[in-house]
This record gives C-alpha cells, structure tokens and sequence, in this order.
C-alpha cells in the first residue's frame, strides 16, 4: 500500500513539473485572439537572442496597453517566439533594424501567472513590413500550440 501511495505521489509531482513547461488552454485561447493584440509607435533600442526567443527593447510613449509596472521601465522588452524569430532574425543580422528607427508594432501586453507574454505579431518600418499581422499571429499560434502544457 505504501510503494502505491507513493508511486502515485510521484506521478502526480512529475505531471505537476511539466505542466509548468508549457500553454495551457487560457494562454492558448488569450494569445490565439487577434482582439488581444495592440499597436504601439515604438523607438528600437536594441536587441538580444536567447535561445529559440529574440527580444526587441524599444522605448514608447504611451504605455496605456501595458500593466502599471511598466510605467517606470525607460525599455519595454518584447518578444519573438516561434517562426517569427527566424523572420525577424535575418532582419536584424543584416541591420535593416538600427538604433533610433520608428517602428509600428502589434503585440500583446499580457501577463498570466508571473510571466509577461509581450509577443510581437507585426513589426513595421515606414513603408517597409518586416513581420506582417496575419503571419505574425499565425506562427504564435502555431509556436503555442506545439507547446502545450497537460493540463
């Protein structure tokens, strides 16, 4: 009776260690939603690659979309997940993005749990479209979706 009391213990604590590595269906739903995406006018600062992720610091003024948390940070740090970072990889590797440019940008501005989800769907330069809204979007549903949590 004890080694089936604690086989079950452990099963329950290893499903409970990789339902946090994952989207369960609120983030599913909430980043899949094209009504959770806002535009922002965005200065770009800079950028980092962190493994599969890249993220675009920009400055904007009007940070309304944003938790109140943000309203101090000079820097918003967004996010390219998925297919959207290989899109916007080649980009920045050949400097079509520099310091100071103006960009449009639709992101979410979403925080569940303790996790922001400041995912960039579009990203625009003047004239020039670098992610359009509609693939944007895609490739983030896509990306969660074959990153689903179990529960």
């Amino acid at each position: 009776m004890k080694r089936l009391l604690l086989f079950l213990l452990a099963i329950i604590f290893l499903l409970s260690m990789t339902a946090c590595g994952g989207y369960n269906g609120i983030m599913r739903e909430h980043l899949s939603n094209e009504d959770n995406y806002y535009d922002l006018d965005a200065i770009f600062c800079s950028y980092k690659k962190v493994d599969d992720r890249i993220y675009l610091y920009v400055t904007v003024e009007d940070k309304s979309a944003f938790d109140s948390s943000e309203s101090n940070k000079e820097e918003l740090r967004l996010e390219l997940v998925g297919d959207n970072c290989d899109v916007l990889g080649e980009c920045l590797a050949n400097n079509e993005m520099r310091e100071g440019d103006k960009l449009a940008v639709k992101c979410s501005t979403w925080i569940y749990m303790d996790s922001t989800f400041y995912y960039i769907a579009e990203i625009k330069s003047g004239e020039k479209t670098f992610l359009s809204f509609d693939d944007g979007l895609k490739n983030i549903i896509k990306y969660i979706g074959n990153n689903k949590s179990l529960f």
